[in-house]
């Protein structure tokens, strides 16, 4: 099956409405049919705004993104609907209003064009859930999209949305960009706005500062674009950082060659402009993984746990869920249950010592913010493995110890750093048709010099801007 060939992406798509060579409406026609057409194979919609996503490209607002068509995760608040966290236990949020960040993107003239698709409580890295479904990837549909912003990952690469707006705790924007083969930005928690998005962070829960939100998209330069107006500052461009620290501490595994040779090509792409290797020690990422673990099994379970009590405040047993499993009349997502039958476990394995934990996670990050500076990025695998089957990803990262296939990505969260992921489609894996991310990593402050480093390496080992729905069956690959 022959692959269609790329799109435009978010900026160039806005430079022809500017010029008059196309028109909001029919960009956003244009996107919605992509959208509808692969719905059934791939599932990334929750909701598919037609009617109003149209009535609105009549007469767009203007703005830096008049006339984009735009996708929102299910997690965020949008005027007139439900947040469910893809749950049919939990109470649904209703609405009143936009979400914060869903409003600056419509003060900018973007128009929603649908919602996107999560795993439950977008606690997995896969996604699927009880209510929308499974999600499956463009690239090769044998094999996950990721999580939890993986529903954006999906209408990105197949070309139904130009932007995307996602949310990141533990890798959930950069996930699904790395094994979707598009760009995904995690910003620091503090730079965009949650307001309006769930969880909340009204909880005063530590791990809610390794919660950001941040855009998905078709390059780089349209994730600086989104990023700009979503956290409403100018970013600048021009400078490239200086150093590349690789000092002793960072630690990942690789399951695949194209992975490691699309990391090293990011590198030397970087090094041969002048960026130096500088081997300044860096926080011990096992020690922090470890930490963060501790944490997740202290704060994060139990409050998902007391999101699933019933209306008359009931609490949701876990037990009762196992038996209900067993008969084959279970509730809630697959990925969930074994996040929640892992906080446990964590608790009795790692007793006491939350506050060392807190204590380590807090040190590590003044260390790491002074080693990078104003001018230094790492430059790391994004995920360590190529999007597996479903129902693999789940297995091998939602489980007791350190798993080095992801600690470059929980690290930038428990850092609490801006981490951007970058399709390396230069070094696709030819038996699965699968794109490599290849992820830079930046201090706070420093995200221009990050953004920067990030389009150097786009061109270095990129482009190549979907619809990117390949046929599995074509790349040696079938659905199990």
């Amino acid at each position: 099956m022959a692959e269609p060939g790329p799109l435009p992406d978010a900026t160039e798509y806005l430079r022809r409405m500017a010029a008059g060579e196309q028109t909001a409406e029919g960009v956003v026609r244009e996107h919605l049919d992509r959208l509808l057409a692969g719905q059934a194979s791939f599932n990334g919609a929750t909701h598919v705004l037609a009617e109003e996503a149209l009535a609105g490209a009549r007469a767009p607002r203007p703005g830096l993104l008049s006339g984009l068509p735009v996708s929102i995760k299910e997690t965020f608040c949008l005027s007139g609907h439900a947040v469910t966290a893809g749950s049919r236990v939990r109470q649904p949020d209703r609405c009143a209003g936009d979400a914060e960040a869903v409003r600056r993107l419509r003060e900018a003239g973007a128009i929603v064009i649908a919602r996107s698709n999560i795993p439950e409580f977008a606690m997995a890295g896969e996604t699927g859930n009880p209510l929308f479904g499974r999600s499956a990837n463009p690239l090769n549909p044998a094999r996950t999209c990721g999580g939890s912003s993986g529903g954006e990952g999906v209408l990105i690469a197949s070309g139904g949305s130009a932007l995307g707006l996602g949310t990141d705790i533990l890798g959930s924007i950069r996930i699904p960009a790395a094994f979707c083969g598009v760009v995904g930005f995690k910003p620091t928690s503090d730079a965009v706005s949650k307001a309006g998005s769930w969880p909340s962070g009204d909880d005063g829960l530590f791990v809610d500062s390794w919660l950001a939100a941040g855009p998905l998209a078709r390059s780089v330069r349209d994730a600086r674009l989104a990023y700009g107006v979503l956290a409403a500052r100018k970013v600048e461009t021009g400078e490239l950082p200086a150093r590349i620290l690789s000092g002793p501490g960072l630690a990942w595994r690789v399951d695949q060659p194209c992975i490691e040779a699309a990391v090293a090509a990011a590198r030397a792409s970087l090094e041969g402009v002048g960026l130096e290797p500088d081997p300044t020690p860096l926080p011990d990422v096992r020690v922090l993984f470890k930490a963060l673990i501790r944490l997740l099994g202290h704060e994060l379970v139990p409050h998902l746990k007391g999101q699933l009590a019933d209306a008359h405040g009931r609490p949701f047993s876990v037990t009762a869920e196992l038996g209900r499993r067993l008969a084959g009349r279970g509730r809630i997502y697959s990925g969930l249950l074994q996040l929640l039958v892992l906080g446990p476990v964590v608790r009795t394995a790692m007793p006491g010592g939350v506050n060392r934990a807190r204590e380590t996670v807090l040190g590590a990050r003044l260390r790491i913010r002074e080693a990078l500076g104003a001018d230094g990025i790492i430059v790391a695998p994004t995920v360590g493995m190529l999007a597996p089957r479903h129902g693999m990803m789940n297995r091998q990262t939602l489980k007791p110890g350190v798993n080095l296939r992801v600690t470059a990505l929980t690290f930038c969260n428990c850092m609490d750093l801006p981490a951007i992921s970058v399709p390396a489609w230069q070094h696709r894996d030819p038996e699965t048709g699968l794109v490599p991310g290849v992820m830079l990593v930046g201090a706070p402050g420093a995200e221009g010099r990050l953004l920067d480093a990030a389009e150097h390496v786009e061109a270095a080992v990129g482009i190549a801007r979907g619809p990117a729905a390949a046929a599995g069956k074509s790349m040696g690959d079938s659905p199990k």
